[in-house]
């Protein structure tokens, strides 16, 4: 489905949008969030406890450092009701390390940019329309205009994280660990390619 032109498309991310919540109150929803303990009803679940240590560091660290050059530059040329729709879950390792990225440059946006997430499990029709290699791979940032149609999309993470995870499950022998590597590697980039790879995003939504 091409969701550049079509009507369906559109009704679909129109009512996504609508539903979703601001990235604010996502990732709050996310650090007061009680697993469920039947395992079998929530295999993922056991994950949220890291998530919400992960996201609580990462907000510290962006409130104290701030955005990088390039994407405080690409946050500031964007047209006014520039938009964001992040699909994710509230167990997604990849959504804990980049969506407090969105937050911050919601914040420094003035106004400028809105991002709000969507629970993918919840929304699969919309989530069908943005699959990467024909999986529902989250955290995935749809851009928009101000009239919601698509300018562009991101994720489910930086390219170099890609590689990675694709280096490491090609071999039989290491792919269990490519959690653990992959979440290595994010700590150890500081969201630098996250940040890098956003602002080219932006280049889509750039202002006069």
């Amino acid at each position: 489905m091409d969701v550049r032109t079509s009507s369906l498309a559109a009704a679909l991310i129109r009512q996504g949008w609508e539903t979703a919540h601001s990235i604010t109150a996502h990732l709050d929803g996310l650090s007061d969030a009680t697993p469920n303990p039947d395992q079998e009803a929530a295999p993922y679940d056991k994950y949220i406890p890291i998530n919400q240590q992960r996201i609580k560091r990462i907000r510290k660290s962006l409130a104290k450092q701030g955005l990088s050059p390039a994407l405080l530059a690409a946050v500031r040329r964007v047209k006014a009701g520039t938009k964001m729709l992040v699909l994710n879950e509230f167990w997604c390792g990849d959504g804990a390390q980049i969506l407090p990225v969105h937050e911050a440059m919601e914040l420094i946006s003035e106004g400028k940019l809105e991002v709000r997430a969507l629970m993918r499990d919840e929304h699969v029709d919309v989530m069908d329309l943005f699959l990467t290699y024909g999986g529902r791979a989250i955290p995935k940032t749809v851009l928009l205009d101000e009239g919601l149609q698509v300018l562009g999309t991101w994720g489910p993470r930086p390219e170099e994280a890609m590689a990675l995870v694709k280096r490491i499950k090609s071999d039989p022998a290491r792919a269990h660990t490519y959690s653990y590597e992959v979440h290595k590697w994010y700590t150890q980039d500081k969201q630098q390619n996250i940040q890098a790879e956003l602002a080219v995003l932006l280049g889509h939504a750039q202002g006069a």
